[in-house]
């Protein structure tokens, strides 16, 4: 029987924070470990390190201090996926919503119920179902921010984060007539290849829905890429769908739900293959297509994606 995950804040074990810290100056590094965080909702402390420092020593001791001041809130909690024991898991706190405000241009107000809801569902433990979802939505930006920079003929243009990339859409439907939608990816993500822009969206499933619910996001993807609003928001007109899952078996499910509606932009691989050194070798299985792809691949023929005339 799985054991029940316990978030315990920091103690007298923990090095509770003094009430008078040593002083500090932020740093632009400072600064952007924070934007990082609030984008990704949450990260551990080998996250961070992965991301912003050289060692294990100095991200414990940076990190410690933005805690210690009040810049960065967290909690000690073990995830099923990626950390078996537990490390701290940090999160914005208040004093750093300012930095993340300037910096984003994003509403100081909305930055602070951000933080306040995550609280709250942390302290009464009702996040703890999409906790690992966030924390692998963050393992996946990393390994392709990561194998962008191990892939010397890519180069890595940008991520929006799930928070910022939600979106609402209206399309007309021959049975329905005009119909409103609201999209929420996982994130989305570009790279360059050979003088080619990449763009992807992200979905991450750790088999929580079923195939039929799938199905109804294949479809949202759709009728997304036919409103016209991708081009309007993204300044392009197509993308991929990069599918990151738990096993073998479920990507086989997600393929085959996803081939009832489209034959085309959705690519699938395992979570395990979501890593510095594989992401964009032959890890990738595309809708409609056998055998094992890479995301450096080039589409052949016309440039025009099947996707935009959807299965009836």
């Amino acid at each position: 029987m799985q054991k029940t995950k316990e978030i315990t804040k920091p103690g007298p074990g923990r090095l509770a924070r003094p009430k008078r810290p040593k002083p500090m100056a932020l740093t632009q590094r400072d600064k952007d470990i924070l934007v990082r965080i609030w984008q990704d909702r949450m990260l551990y402390t080998s996250q961070i390190e992965r991301i912003f420092f050289p060692s294990p020593q100095a991200a414990n001791m940076r990190l410690r201090r933005l805690w210690e001041h009040g810049y960065l809130d967290r909690y000690f909690l073990p995830t099923l996926i990626f950390h078996g024991s537990p490390e701290a898991l940090y999160l914005l706190d208040r004093k750093g919503v300012d930095i993340v405000s300037t910096g984003l241009g994003v509403e100081r107000l909305k930055i602070l119920q951000g933080i306040r809801y995550l609280k709250w569902k942390i302290r009464t433990k009702t996040f703890l179902l999409t906790l690992d979802h966030s924390l692998a939505i963050a393992e996946f930006r990393i390994a392709f921010e990561e194998a962008a920079e191990n892939y010397p003929e890519v180069r890595y243009e940008r991520w929006v984060p799930e928070r910022m990339c939600q979106d609402e859409y209206r399309t007309w439907k021959l049975m329905e007539g005009k119909v409103k939608g609201k999209f929420r990816p996982d994130g989305y993500g570009q790279y360059w290849h050979q003088d080619r822009l990449f763009s992807s969206f992200v979905e991450v499933d750790l088999a929580t829905e079923s195939n039929k619910a799938f199905g109804d996001k294949v479809r949202r993807y759709l009728d997304y890429s036919k409103s016209g609003r991708y081009e309007e928001r993204y300044g392009a007109k197509l993308f991929r769908v990069l599918v990151a899952t738990v096993g073998s078996q479920r990507l086989q499910n997600l393929k085959r739900a996803t081939e009832k509606h489209t034959d085309t932009m959705f690519w699938f691989t395992t979570l395990g293959q979501v890593c510095r050194e594989r992401f964009f070798g032959e890890v990738w299985q595309r809708a409609g297509k056998d055998g094992l792809h890479s995301l450096l691949d080039r589409p052949k023929g016309p440039r025009v994606w099947s996707a935009l005339c959807p299965k009836p």
